[in-house]
């Protein structure tokens, strides 16, 4: 008994040994593991400290990039110091009459004074619901103003007279989306135009650029008699297409990305996500006629109209934004992917010429083939007969550029668009103010071109939209602008007393 007795006990005292010899170790581990994660937790906070320090330098560097590009420009210079020819008849056997100066401060800046504060900020005009359940994706107005054209994910393109939502009354801006034109397209409508003038007088139509690639030309007076608005080309057989048009119209391989119109001549320029661009002239004014010729019934008839493709643009990526320059002569388009603005000569046959987008890069004759922006809306300024071009980018950045030239006038910051957004711009009928969107407030930014600065938000407290805007359109000749957002509502924009 006592063998016995002496071995349970030995037993325990060796459990109790492998037992604190454990505890021990698993309190070792575990001093080990907090030290450990003490040393990670420092190494985090150093490398936390050190990547603020990076984002510093990155965003001081892109500025020092900015303003050498903008400050070194100097081609006479760079012209000699390469060894170039110079025939300026200021230099004289390789000598120079008078010191060298830099173009840039040649160049006569046309904002330098600041805006007289007068602008469109009064949401004079609410119009709910104005593609019902369904998000409006575009806007435009017509030259005189008085329509309202927005296009919807509804596939319709609305007309709608929004000066009729002046009325007194509550109800008047529900009056006025109820009474306006709904015209089925068949696929969403994502931008859309009105005619501007043919030989003095107004083309009633409006080009709808739709999601399936088709462009619908659509007849925009309200005094139609006819059972169809939507306008068919003459002469094509079903479903063939012609050099670009088929039975139902123009007609592109992918989504239509932008509809613009000539500004003195029936013609309209259309751009697609498949990397083409086509110039369709639109006539015969027998077939459209306007609002107060007749038929021989007594009946209006706008059935067909004839189309025909004068010029077709083939390009390696997507054709994201064009316009009209020059009264018309002109076609200025940006390609995704590409570091420059093309300027077509439609009086020379299409003659390119490429405008780099890095501005005046020290004048040396090299072409930067990067930027690292996408240009996603153009637009030509509204006087000095389009003398500059606003272009927003996919950067949070919009940049102000004279016109078939390099040099970047102005700089615009203060919002957030990045590569998934919807960037649009306008200008101030004035051409002192910039409107554009942000892709995280649901606010219209207006920016005073000659501070470079945000002057006011147009936001839901100012009685704006509760939604992201999409789309943004400035009358040329009024101050009216219109603005579609995804809280489903059109506002009409009028200057405040």
């Amino acid at each position: 008994n006592n063998i016995i007795r002496l071995d349970i006990f030995l037993n325990n005292q060796s459990k109790s040994s492998m037992d604190l010899l454990r505890d021990i170790g698993q309190a070792d581990q575990l001093t080990s593991t907090r030290e450990e994660n003490r040393v990670l937790q420092a190494k985090v906070k150093e490398l936390t400290v050190r990547v603020h320090e990076l984002l510093a330098e990155n965003q001081s560097l892109k500025a020092e990039v900015e303003l050498y590009r903008q400050e070194c420009a100097l081609p006479s210079f760079s012209k000699l110091a390469l060894g170039g020819n110079h025939n300026d008849d200021n230099i004289v056997g390789g000598e120079a009459k008078g010191s060298f100066i830099d173009t840039m401060d040649d160049e006569i800046d046309d904002f330098v004074t600041s805006g007289n504060g007068l602008y469109p900020d009064d949401p004079a005009v609410t119009l709910p619901q104005i593609h019902g359940h369904s998000n409006p994706l575009c806007c435009v107005l017509h030259p005189d103003d008085s329509t309202l054209a927005t296009g919807g994910a509804d596939s319709c393109l609305n007309l709608c007279r929004w000066g009729s939502a002046l009325a007194p009354g509550d109800e008047s801006s529900v009056k006025a989306v109820n009474d306006a034109i709904n015209i089925s397209c068949g696929a969403p409508v994502i931008c859309a135009s009105f005619a501007q003038v043919n030989q003095g007088r107004g083309l009633p139509i409006v080009a709808a650029g739709c999601m399936d690639g088709s462009v619908r030309l659509v007849h925009c007076g309200f005094d139609f008699c006819g059972s169809e608005r939507i306008l068919k080309p003459e002469s094509v057989g079903s479903e063939r297409v012609v050099n670009g048009i088929n039975e139902r119209g123009i007609r592109h391989g992918k989504y239509v990305k932008n509809v613009v119109w000539s500004p003195n001549a029936p013609i309209v320029a259309t751009a697609s996500a498949d990397g083409t661009v086509q110039l369709t002239k639109v006539g015969n004014m027998d077939c459209v006629m306007s609002d107060d010729d007749d038929d021989d019934d007594g009946n209006n008839n706008h059935g067909t109209v004839s189309m025909e493709v004068i010029q077709s643009m083939h390009f390696d990526g997507p054709v994201e934004s064009i316009c009209f320059l020059d009264d018309g002569d002109t076609l200025c388009c940006y390609v995704r992917g590409t570091s420059y603005l093309s300027y077509f000569d439609l009086k020379d046959g299409c003659k390119q010429t490429k405008m780099s987008l890095n501005g005046e890069s020290a004048g040396t004759g090299c072409f930067d083939e990067h930027v690292s922006f996408a240009v996603l809306s153009l637009n030509p300024s509204p006087n000095n007969g389009g003398k500059y071009l606003a272009a927003a980018t996919d950067t949070s950045r919009n940049i102000i550029l004279e016109t078939r030239s390099e040099r970047i006038v102005r700089n615009l910051y203060g919002h957030k668009n990045d590569g998934f957004s919807n960037p649009k711009i306008a200008w101030s009928s004035s051409g002192q103010y910039l409107y554009g969107n942000a892709q995280d407030e649901s606010c219209v930014c207006v920016w005073d071109i000659a501070s470079s600065s945000i002057v006011k938000r147009l936001d839901v407290g100012m009685g704006g939209h509760s939604g992201f805007v999409r789309d943004i359109y400035s009358s040329r000749n009024t101050d009216t602008v219109a603005t579609v957002s995804f809280d489903k509502s059109a506002k009409v924009w009028l200057r405040g007393l």
